[in-house]
């Protein structure tokens, strides 16, 4: 190795620092961020009013109210169990396979009702999802991408092609894959393969995105690259994201919404959220001055106590 080669950094080098610089501005940049007039402002996509869930005699989400705003990135945050991805996966109606799961309430997509009578296909095109462990299918990468709009009938090669490029560049893949379309994405890397189903979901052209825990199962450089990208999204696709990463939703979201035991406890803008929490229980969340116990009936129970650090420690 010349000295040359020891001292300038390496293209993954730059990479991690130009991404570690853009995460650092997105969280620390607040005058960029949406104030609650901003996002008042916005247009409602997904208008959540008096939403129940139960499974069997569980109660798992207790009379949730939130408006999803256009073009924006929410965040959900909470402990695990708390009913945040109970919620994201009603959006597009993932919960109607689970056996004795009732929901009451109205969920409003554009002003129209999807709980009742509306078509679960045309509604999964028009909401998209990626889950928290990368899941190509077991096909190339350019039949993986191509899957959705041939399964809404697109058959015309030309028309797949440039969904299929328009897909990967706006996943930022194209320039890794355009060489070897017809491999298999199960041989890609664990972020190029979610980069890959978040391709997927683009292909058919969502509005709406969900992301549950899309970083979880990454390492830091790929998930500073599908963060960065989240945020490119935003101008085209409104964005709902589950995470237990307190920073990440610091960094990438212009809204959160922190639930606990099935309940939203309090959404607003991210800079306030994080900074001024109108509710005590979400600063005690913040700064982890939260447990949760198994008591002797078998039930799940919370407890918190205040370490908010005093002035002048250290």
């Amino acid at each position: 190795m010349t000295a040359a080669a020891a001292v300038e950094p390496t293209e993954l080098e730059e990479l991690m620092e130009a991404q570690a610089e853009a995460a650092h501005e997105r969280e620390v940049g607040d005058a960029t961020r949406p104030t609650a007039e901003d996002l008042a402002a916005s247009p409602t996509r997904i208008d959540v009013e008096g939403l129940d869930l139960f499974y069997g005699d569980h109660h798992a989400l207790k009379d949730v109210n939130i408006k999803i705003r256009d073009k924006q990135i929410t965040s959900f945050i909470g402990p695990s169990g708390c009913g945040k991805s109970t919620l994201l996966r009603c959006f597009n109606r993932m919960n109607d396979g689970i056996k004795d799961c009732r929901i009451e309430g109205k969920i409003a997509l554009d002003g129209q009702d999807i709980l009742g009578d509306y078509d679960i296909c045309r509604l999964r095109q028009r909401v998209g999802m990626v889950f928290q462990r990368p899941n190509p299918f077991p096909m190339n990468i350019y039949d993986n991408v191509a899957y959705g709009p041939r399964g809404m009938g697109v058959r015309d090669r030309a028309v797949l092609d440039g969904l299929v490029e328009d897909s990967l560049r706006r996943a930022a893949l194209w320039d890794e894959v355009k060489d070897k379309l017809k491999e298999s994405g199960l041989g890609l890397s664990g972020g190029q393969q979610q980069r890959l189903c978040i391709a997927r979901a683009l292909a058919v052209q969502p509005g709406i995105l969900l992301m549950d825990e899309p970083t979880s199962a990454l390492d830091p450089v790929s998930t500073l690259v599908v963060e960065q990208l989240a945020c490119e999204l935003k101008e085209t696709c409104t964005l709902v994201v589950v995470t237990h990463n307190m920073q990440q939703a610091a960094r990438i979201s212009d809204s959160v919404a922190f639930f606990l035991l099935g309940e939203l406890v309090e959404h607003a803008p991210t800079a306030q959220l994080f900074k001024n929490p109108s509710d005590p229980r979400t600063a005690d969340y913040l700064y982890g001055a939260f447990w949760l116990t198994l008591s002797f009936t078998g039930a799940f129970r919370v407890k918190m106590r205040s370490y908010r650090p005093q002035r002048g420690s250290t």
